[in-house]
């Protein structure tokens, strides 16, 4: 017979009060450092969009796809540590507006520079 490993502490999304264990704060740092090094590196692109392999991009375009991929991974992040704050629906609809949004807007700005991309070849 197999004996699994007891479960130390339940882990429920119940809408009850925030979970603000170790897990829980895990991924709420893990969102601020992600979020802290996506703006910079945003503000690099942006500064650098002088250089050719930035300005044959539609920076309005992949800000947007990062940015909507962004707001869909911190959401997910926080689902454990606000503990049921916002009810499914309202996960389902974030899930299906803000990830199939910032994908199309990738495989658009991919489209555009495959498009520019004949014209530049010598």
């Amino acid at each position: 017979m197999i004996h699994m490993a007891p479960v130390l502490t339940t882990r429920e999304i119940n809408g009850g009060k925030p979970n603000t264990d170790a897990l829980g704060i895990f991924y709420v740092a893990v969102a601020i450092v992600y979020t802290l090094v996506l703006a910079g590196e945003l503000y690099l692109l942006n500064r650098n969009r002088s250089a050719f392999c930035v300005r044959i991009r539609n920076l309005k375009v992949v800000f947007s796809a990062v940015s909507m991929l962004h707001i869909y991974l911190v959401l997910v992040l926080l689902v454990y540590p606000w503990n049921g704050l916002f009810p499914c629906s309202a996960e389902f609809w974030i899930m299906s507006v803000f990830l199939p949004s910032g994908m199309a807007l990738f495989q658009g700005m991919w489209l555009s520079l495959l498009m520019c991309t004949p014209a530049n070849m010598p």
